[in-house]
This record gives C-alpha cells, sequence and structure tokens, in this order.
C-alpha cells in the first residue's frame, strides 16, 4: 500500500495536481487502516535477541539506535558487503550517547537525503528520474525504520528490495543529467560519475555472485557469517548446531559459549551445550545447565518444543540417581511428544527403580512400540520382569536384546 502514498507525492511535487495526491492519500490511508485493522494492530511481541532496542529504558538509546540503523542501511544500499542471514543482538552494538562516532554516519546519511532531495526538486522538471529515484529510496523505506511499524529484526536487508530499485533510478538519472548539460565542468563530472556506476556494477556483479555462492549451503553461509559478524549471537549459535550436526562437538561448544558470552539469557543455546555434555558423558555439567534454564526466561522455547528440555533432563536426573524428580520431568516431556523412545527408557528405568513395577512395563512397551529394534529397552525390560519374578518373560525379552545386539555391554 505504500506505493498509493509514493504515487501521492510524485503527483505533489511534479504535477502539483492536488485532487490526484488527495485521492492517491484517501486511497492510502484507507488500505493501511484496513491492513492494520486485519493484523490486529502495528504491536508484535518480538525477543530481545531480535530487536533489543525496543527493550532499552533509555529513550535516547533508543532513539539514537534506531537512526544508527538507518545509516546502516544506506550503506547497505550503497555497498553491501560482508552482508548476514540475521543482524541479531549485539551485531550492531547500541548507541548510548552522543559522543558515539557512529553518529557521524547517520549525520552523512542524512545530510546526503537532504541534499539529493535539494538537487531533485530544482531539476525536477529537466530530470524528474532524481526525485523520483529518491522517493522510491526512502518512502518504501519507512516501514521498515520502526519509526511506525516494530520490524521483528535489527537489520532486515530483504526491507531494502524497493529501495534497491529507487538507488538505481536515481545513480543513473542523476548521471545522465550530468552527461546531458550544457556546461562542459558538468559533462566532465558526468562521465566521472558514469564510471564510478560502471565500477560500482563490477562490485555488485561480484559480491552478489560471492553471496549467492554462500546461500547453496548452511554450512557456508553460517560460518562465513560466523567469521564476519562474531558478536551476533544468534549467527553463532546457528553456526554452533552446524558444528554439532557435523560431530565438532569441541568447536560447537566453543560458539555456543561465545554466543552466551554476548547475551547469556537463552535458553535453547544452553539446552544445546547440555545435549553435548551429555554427549561427552558429563552428566552433572549438563544438570546444572538445565538448572540455568530453569531459573531463566526459557528465551527459544514455547509450547511446540519445550518437550526437548523436559525429556533430557528427566534423563540426565535418572542417569544421576535422582528417579523421583526425573521421573517427573520425563512424564511431563512424555506427555507433550509421546514419540520419543529413550524418554519412554529412562521412565521405566526410574519407576522400576522406584518398585514401581507394573509402570515400569507400560513404559518400557510403550518405548518398545515406538522403537522396537532398541536392544537397551529389550534388555531393561528383561530386567523388570526378572524382578517382577516372571522369568519366561525375562529370558524372551533377553534373547531378543542378544539379538538386536550382543556386544552392547548392558546386554
Amino acid at each position: 500500500f505504500i506505493v498509493l502514498f509514493f504515487l501521492a507525492c510524485a503527483e505533489i511535487v511534479l504535477r502539483t495536481r492536488w485532487r490526484h495526491a488527495i485521492g492517491l492519500l484517501t486511497s492510502f490511508a484507507c488500505l493501511g487502516g484496513v491492513r492494520i485493522w486485519y493484523v490486529g494492530g502495528s504491536k508484535a511481541d518480538f525477543g530481545y535477541v531480535d530487536t533489543p532496542i525496543r527493550y532499552q529504558d533509555s529513550q535516547l538509546t533508543r532513539i539514537l539506535s534506531y537512526l544508527f540503523q538507518h545509516a546502516f542501511y544506506a550503506k547497505l544500499v550503497l555497498l553491501p558487503w560482508h552482508q548476514s542471514w540475521d543482524y541479531s543482538f549485539d551485531a550492531l552494538p547500541l548507541v548510548r550517547s552522543m559522543e558515539d562516532l557512529r553518529l557521524f554516519a547517520v549525520i552523512a546519511a542524512y545530510l546526503s537525503i537532504a541534499a539529493l532531495a535539494a538537487h531533485g526538486l530544482c531539476i525536477r522538471r529537466q530530470s524528474p528520474g532524481v526525485i523520483l529515484g529518491l522517493g522510491l529510496v526512502v518512502i518504501p523505506f519507512v516501514p521498515a525504520s520502526n519509526l511506525f511499524f516494530l520490524v521483528g529484526t535489527t537489520i532486515g536487508e530483504r526491507l531494502l528490495y524497493p529501495s534497491t530499485v529507487g538507488w538505481s533510478l536515481l545513480a543513473v538519472a542523476l548521471a545522465s543529467h550530468a552527461c546531458t548539460s550544457k556546461r562542459p565542468w558538468q559533462r566532465r563530472r558526468g562521465w566521472t560519475l558514469s564510471a564510478m556506476l560502471v565500477a560500482l556494477c563490477i562490485v555488485y556483479t561480484w559480491n552478489c555472485h560471492a553471496r549467492m555462492r554462500l546461500w547453496r549451503s548452511k554450512w557456508e553461509l553460517f560460518g562465513a557469517d560466523a567469521r564476519h559478524w562474531g558478536s551476533s549471537a544468534k549467527v553463532l549459535h546457528q553456526f554452533a548446531v552446524e558444528l554439532q550436526a557435523a560431530g565438532d562437538l569441541h568447536r560447537a561448544l566453543d560458539h555456543y559459549n561465545r554466543s552466551l558470552q554476548i547475551f547469556d539469557d537463552q535458553a535453547l543455546t544452553d539446552y544445546c551445550i547440555a545435549r553435548i555434555l551429555l554427549h561427552l558423558d558429563r552428566f552433572e555439567e549438563a544438570r546444572l545447565r538445565f538448572e540455568k534454564i530453569l531459573q531463566g526466561h526459557g528465551i527459544g522455547f514455547h509450547d511446540g518444543n519445550d518437550f526437548l528440555w523436559m525429556t533430557d533432563f528427566g534423563y540426565t536426573l535418572v542417569h544421576l540417581g535422582h528417579d523421583r524428580e526425573g521421573a517427573y520431568y520425563l512424564q511431563e516431556g512424555l506427555r507433550r511428544m509421546p514419540a520419543n523412545c529413550f524418554g519412554w527408557n529412562a521412565l521405566g528405568v526410574a519407576q522400576a527403580r522406584q518398585g514401581q513395577l507394573e509402570p515400569a512395563l507400560q513404559s518400557l512397551s510403550t518405548g518398545l512400540e515406538c522403537h522396537a529394534g532398541s536392544a537397551s529397552l529389550w534388555n531393561n525390560l528383561a530386567l523388570v520382569y526378572a524382578y517382577g519374578n516372571l522369568a519366561k518373560n525375562a529370558g524372551e525379552a533377553l534373547q531378543q536384546a542378544l539379538a538386536l545386539n550382543s556386544s552392547r555391554p548392558a546386554v
């Protein structure tokens, strides 16, 4: 619906047709109102890691940080380099005082826009492309500026697609106007500008090729971003996920910890660390991570995935001998996600240790329905049968375990 506002501005600046402009603005207001009504307003709840500025108590910090984002967007339009798939906290550190030197970038960005606007208005009759191009840069960016709508990302490169079109039109219009001028010095300036635009096109082509190659795989994309954006919590976390999936647990652990050094209250990152510690048989350290998750705000977890930490926490507690508490968390996790074979196995062990043989048999049997090829489940089932003096059933279960994995130490 921003197109309507852009067309209204074009009518006012280029043709001064107020009736057309008022009609377009009215349509824009109606369409905007319908949009806000349909989505339930312009307010959205995004986490601290995604949108840290809105959570700052200082109004000065919020204003200066948003202004610096505008300057960074201008830099991305002019010369995108070392881009990132997610500019999360703390990719762009907050601007907390007027003494921050990054404010010079803000001043330069806004003075450039003001200068181009003044120049475009002066030559709008001879070269309307300049003011139209600048309008295509600025107006589509307004919804992404956090001035009227909350944007769910610190920086979103995808939000710059229309502004990039405007920048292309603006640059070509400036060069074209200068090259066709009657004044020799302006024509020389125009040819110089044209040469610079050719150089920029070469840079854009190379950068596009290099960036698109990174998007071929998550490993290349997240790895490159982790090298260039080592202060972004989500970037480091996501590369650690790739390292963990590749089996490089120690490097993954290092990147997870670096992510927590940037922002410590990330429950999902703590959970991933706990998973690695379980693989490394460091159960007590894993337990401390789960305790930290319980004491935090649960960032990264919701009703659809909270069974993950519950089940793994219960498994950890059972392994450490805390059967009653472990069984509680296992039951909560399995109630949310029953298709968890090792969870039923751990719950059966906890129940058997507490003398609850019938529930233990039920839990282990449910686990076998999930994964009948688990030697561990058959072995534990045999033990529970043996404790219940059901020797025949125990022997049959043990034979199943032997057939599946006779070399397993527990079997």
